[in-house]
């Protein structure tokens, strides 16, 4: 079970989260999650998964050259 967040770590991750809906442009009606942050967090989650695997991946690129 995690641990609750203190009140200054929710008021980042609302900071945070607030931020990215005005980048991604849901406060546009045209925006298919207009309004919403429904699924926001998972794109976030998933743009650091791969942009991890990306690291580990030119990591080895660079060790094995065109093996």
């Amino acid at each position: 079970m995690s641990q609750p967040l203190s009140i200054w770590e929710n008021a980042a991750r609302t900071e945070l989260m607030e931020k990215l809906y005005f980048l991604d442009g849901r406060d546009n009606p045209a925006h298919c999650h207009a309004n919403t942050f429904t699924g926001l967090g998972v794109e976030i989650q998933i743009r650091n998964r791969v942009n991890k695997e990306k690291e580990i991946t030119d990591k080895w690129n660079n060790l094995l050259g065109n093996q």
